[in-house]
């Protein structure tokens, strides 16, 4: 810095040195590097050039020096300022020995104890001298329980350099005479170096759970794929409008309304027909056929059925739209007046109906308001005959209204309906109840024809018009009585199916006499030759459970799917599914996801872009082929078991359109139509209102469900399947499926535990390794080599202590070289099915993509049980995190990265399909089914929820398979409740245990005194299983509280004591707590936030995102 030349003086020499400018003298020059290039060394080795620094106030000169050498022949001298005298330097030491390098120990401790510390005899004392920031950051301390290095403090064993920048040990004999040396101690006292530092190990998460957690995730991952990559493609095109021109081109439409006793009495089944018979198509020109499939067996129904019919038949024929116009507009108010009652108002357990539903469900209360808002009171007399029948029915739901008379066990019982003119409608009301026959619980339920089973007989030129009249002579297998088989008749079980699969087939061959051997239900055969006979055309089956009402616009929003956009029937459509919707439970209340929200509302619109959604049985509408032989409907099978009749190897059974071999015959269908490469619709509206069991029976259906998928999957997988027509054919198709799920979960195992930088299929020897390198490796490795070295560049640059890329770099290349794979291996299943599309007239084989996806979504309804113990990990993960410290850490900002961008991605899947649908039937139809927060929650509830049901059902679905496998068991029924309160009894106890263990887990953390390292490894733990106890907190509140039914005015009556010792009124004190709106919006709006917070959370603590990785793969119930 300078400094003025001007003097002290007054104010005014201030104010004129502020306006006078000077030159400014430095009392030195700033540092400078001095560079010299070309010069030319003397041949003496010792000498070396020297530099000289000239200083000039011009180029011109004159050029001074600005320092000279003290000694001109001394190489070492630094040099003075020119001008200047100073003292001599004298050098003490030789020149060469100045030069010589020595090494110099920067860091080095010495210790010298002053005291004597521990037990007498042999003692170490180790010094170690750590970074003073490290002493000094307060962060690193602020959880410790002890002071800050204090004296005698323990600490990790050595090699101590992993932490010390010095460090020194003394060892002797303490507080002893014993002057003998210690082990590793040296003759001065001192701790041999060798025993404190030492090589330092990588520190590797190559740890057990660490494995588990990759794995586990990678499962998810691929599962997850499997779920979801039918996204991509786009829904079949269709016919999008009803026009009566498209029933031309069908035989009969066929609805079946299915009770089967429980809850299901002649209220349900009254307000499931009203359903029926409102969605009546209009100017229907084929038969619009109802069947009421009766399978309790009781007589009651049958007559409270030929009132409703009675109904129908009064219905007036004045008024400008005529009978059939009357009738729709009739039971449309009429669906409007029932759709909302709740199974408990009308329900198999009503003993008397109440006087207000009472109206409703008789009609009384439509009459009424058609008379006022459509003027039917001007009809007069015409009425007087619908009031009559309307009066029947309302007396006969009035009186006995749930008391049954059983009927005739071994007999099928029939009933028909036309209308008094067949010209003024097309509908045809059926009624029908197979036989059920009393059956020895000595015996085993079975499928064919076995001691104990009751049979009808065959004969072998037998007709289809024969079989009702051959049903009526039934007969039993008796034991030690021998069969009279002289006759050359074949046995056929009588009741071969005991499930409601049995019922439909019973029903689909019954209707199929009346329409194809009745002379007054066949059409006119067409006088053009060009015309097609409407008798051969295929049918539709509708089908709709006792406690579902069709709304009046079911028919008219699913019938068109069966037509392409030209209107002319598909035939590859196998079949359309509605979702189901119970009004009586909002997403908030349906604690227990009866709604199934998540599959309806997201997964099933997914599925349906390949035509890939399944059949959930009610609300369904199948294709019915027309070219099925019409002179009987018999067929033979194989027989699975052994039985009397040594010599027959099959045996005669009565056509089956559903399959009877599972608990699941809609899944098995749907398999069937899959394999030979048919598709279905999803129509996303609210067609049908449901009447919901309690909630926990949906626990007993979650049952039902897996036990079907387990006996499914198993007669698939051991070629034991009773496949239909050209699907047994094609079941290796199913196995190129499994086997290619395998490859990929192999894939990405391999990918994330093997070193490679080759495809696998170079590894087998498909692709040629040079051609491999050439192509692929050499053009992409100086494209990761170049973003690796721009990363460096903006990290600053190569230093000493610059990363490694070049392990990144083979990550990145071995990641990039299993997508070529994958893409590769897609490329050949595009050829493969491009080629069977050229000859898809010869070959039943996948000729498009969608077909493949079909497929996976098959294999995902075969096998999600499999991954039932996921939900059991992911607890003992979180319970292993909390309760030991961590042996593996991850770098938060990466772990962060990760989480953020699986959420982000999860989300937006999420929503961009919820929205990509939710546009489409808005567009379509002005209504939105959307999904919200609730059901995501919900599912993610089931998630840990069903595992242990599941795990359950394993056992019971292997059971129910070997008995199918070796006895011939009919196991496509179901009993005791789907044994729903041992469902019940699973959850309630395993949600307990869930919530009690987060409890423990805590108490645990502060009990064992953790260090601060130890602390910040498992808290993490404690808080994510808290939030899934939190999650399933709700349901198991409900589940034990839903039976209790103490009143208020009891809880009025009690004392303080009675009340503190009563179980009832604690649990309603549970239930007023937690099973409220407030509380409920608290719970469903926290788990979200969570998991939108849960990448900022990963931030602060990496082992949040180990804890909760399952946020990343859960889908809901088993997935």
């Amino acid at each position: 810095p300078g400094f003025s030349d001007a003097g002290a003086g007054g104010e005014e020499e201030e104010e004129e040195e502020e306006t006078t400018t000077t030159g400014s003298q430095y009392t030195s020059l700033p540092r400078i590097m001095v560079s010299y290039y070309n010069v030319t060394m003397p041949a003496d080795a010792m000498s070396h050039p020297k530099v000289y620094i000239l200083s000039s106030t011009s180029i011109a000169g004159p050029w001074s020096m600005i320092y000279t050498p003290v000694d001109p022949d001394a190489k070492t001298l630094p040099p003075i300022v020119a001008g200047t005298t100073g003292p001599l330097i004298v050098l003490k030491t030789p020149e060469d020995e100045v030069r010589m390098m020595e090494l110099d120990m920067t860091n080095e401790l010495t210790l010298t104890p002053v005291s004597c510390f521990g037990k007498h005899g042999p003692l170490y004392i180790v010094a170690c001298a750590i970074n003073q920031s490290s002493y000094d950051d307060s962060g690193a301390w602020k959880n410790s329980k002890d002071a800050r290095f204090a004296l005698g403090q323990h600490v990790m064993p050595p090699p101590f350099n992993d932490r010390c920048v010095a460090v020194a040990g003394r060892c002797g004999q303490a507080c002893t005479h014993d002057t003998t040396r210690p082990a590793h101690c040296d003759e001065n006292g001192y701790i041999m170096q060798e025993m404190l530092v030492g090589p330092i190990p990588i520190q590797y998460n190559r740890e057990t759970p660490v494995f588990l957690f990759a794995y586990v995730l990678l499962f998810g991952f691929a599962v997850k794929t499997v779920m979801l990559c039918p996204g991509i493609f786009s829904p079949y095109p269709r016919c999008n409008y009803y026009s009566s021109e498209l029933t031309e081109q069908l035989k009969y439409v066929l609805v079946v309304g299915v009770t089967g006793g429980g809850d299901e009495g002649k209220g349900t089944m009254i307000r499931n027909t009203i359903g029926m018979v409102s969605g009546l198509p209009p100017d229907c020109k084929c038969h619009y056929v109802i069947c009421n499939n009766e399978e309790g067996h009781r007589l009651e129904m049958m007559y409270c059925w030929e009132k409703f019919c009675a109904i129908i038949s009064s219905m007036p024929q004045t008024g400008p739209e005529g009978f059939e116009g009357n009738l729709r507009k009739f039971f449309r108010l009429w669906v409007e007046d029932t759709k909302n009652m709740r199974l408990g108002e009308v329900g198999g357990k009503v003993k008397q109906l109440d006087p207000g539903l009472l109206s409703r469900l008789s009609g009384k209360t439509t009459l009424d308001k058609i008379k006022k808002q459509y003027s039917w009171g001007s009809f007069g007399a015409a009425l007087d005959k619908l009031q009559v029948a309307i009066d029947a029915l309302h007396e006969d739901l009035s009186t006995n209204y749930n008391k049954f008379t059983p009927m005739t066990p071994q007999l099928d019982f029939v009933r028909d309906w036309i209308p008094p003119d067949r010209k003024m409608t097309s509908l045809r009301m059926h009624f029908t109840s197979r036989a059920k026959p009393m059956e020895d619980e000595r015996n085993i339920m079975v499928q064919h024809v076995a001691v104990g089973t009751w049979y009808y007989k065959v004969p072998e030129d037998a007709h289809a018009s024969q079989w009702l009249e051959l049903r009526q002579d039934p007969r039993e297998m008796i034991y030690s009585q021998a069969d009279d088989d002289s006759d050359g008749r074949r046995k056929v079980p009588l009741r071969s199916s005991h499930g409601k699969a049995g019922g439909l087939n019973f029903v689909d061959n019954y209707i199929s006499i009346c329409y194809d051997h009745r002379p007054e239900n066949l059409y006119p055969n067409p006088l053009d030759e060009d015309e097609v006979n409407q008798n051969e055309q295929p049918s539709l089956y509708a089908i709709a459970d006792a406690r579902h009402q069709f709304q009046p616009d079911f028919m008219i929003s699913c019938i068109p799917c069966f037509f392409d956009v030209d209107g002319l029937l598909n035939k590859r459509v196998a079949f359309t599914q509605a979702p189901q919707h119970y009004p009586e439970y909002s997403d908030k209340a349906d604690y227990l996801d009866n709604n199934n929200a998540q599959f309806f509302r997201l997964n099933a619109m997914i599925r349906n872009c390949c035509g890939g959604v399944s059949s959930c049985g009610t609300n369904g509408m199948w294709q019915i082929p027309g070219d099925r032989a019409k002179d009987t409907i018999w067929q033979e099978r194989k027989k699975r078991v052994r039985d009397r009749d040594a010599v027959l190897r099959t045996e005669k059974i009565e056509r089956e359109q559903f399959h009877t071999s599972c608990k699941i015959e809609d899944t098995a269908s749907s398999l069937d139509r899959v394999l030979v490469g048919e598709y279905s619709h999803f129509v996303n509206r609210k067609l049908s209102y449901g009447m919901s069991k309690d909630p926990e029976g949906f626990l007993g259906a979650q049952q039902r469900w897996v036990e079907g998928a387990i006996t499914l999957c198993m007669q698939w997988t051991s070629n034991n399947a009773d496949a239909h027509g050209k699907a047994a054919r094609n079941q290796p198709l199913l196995w190129c499926v499994i086997i290619a799920f395998i490859l990929y979960v192999w894939s990405l195992c391999r990918l994330v535990t093997k070193e490679y930088t080759s495809s696998v299929f170079v590894e087998v020897g498909l692709v040629n390794a040079s051609d491999f390198h050439e192509y692929i490796r050499e053009p992409l490795a100086p494209g990761i080599h170049f973003m690796y070295e721009r990363l460096l560049e903006m990290r600053g640059g190569h230093t000493p202590n610059s990363y490694s890329y070049e392990v990144y770099e083979d990550m990145t290349m071995q990641f990039i070289v299993f997508l070529v794979s994958c893409l590769f291996m897609f490329f050949l299943l595009w050829l493969f099915t491009n080629f069977c599309r050229c000859f898809k007239t010869c070959i039943n084989l996948p000729y498009e993509m969608k077909w493949w996806a079909r497929l996976l979504i098959s294999f995902d309804n075969l096998t999600y049980w499999v991954w039932f113990w996921t939900s059991f990990f992911w607890l003992g993960f979180n319970v292993y995190l909390a309760v030991l410290p961590a042996q593996f850490h991850f770098h938060n900002v990466g772990m962060m990265s990760f989480m953020l961008v699986a959420t982000l991605l999860n989300y937006a899947l999420i929503i961009s399909n919820s929205l990509r649908f939710q546009v489409m039937e808005s567009i379509d139809a002005n209504e939105i089914a959307f999904l919200s927060m609730d059901n995501i929650w919900r599912a993610n509830q089931l998630f840990f929820i069903v595992g242990p049901i599941q795990g359950f059902s394993v056992i019971t679905g292997t059971k129910n398979f070997l008995n199918y496998l070796f006895y011939g068991q009919d196991i496509g029924g179901w009993a005791g409740g789907d044994l729903t309160q041992v469902s019940i009894a699973i959850v309630k106890y395993w949600t307990t245990m869930i919530i009690c263990s987060s409890i423990g887990c805590w108490i645990y953390l502060f009990y064992s005194n953790p260090t601060g390292d130890e602390f910040q490894s498992r808290r993490p733990g404690c808080i994510v299983f808290s939030f899934i106890a939190m999650d399933v907190l709700h349901p198991c509140v409900y589940l034990w509280t839903v039976s209790n039914k103490l009143s208020d005015e009891e809880v009025s009556k009690m004392t303080i004591m009675t009340r503190l010792t009563s179980s009832k009124w604690w649990k309603k004190q549970m239930a007023t707590a937690l099973l409220n709106e407030t509380t409920t919006n608290i719970f469903r709006y926290v788990a979200p936030v969570y998991n939108f917070c849960l990448p900022f959370l990963v931030f602060y603590n990496s082992y949040f995102g180990v804890g909760a990785g399952f946020t990343m793969v859960q889908v809901g119930a088993g997935h």
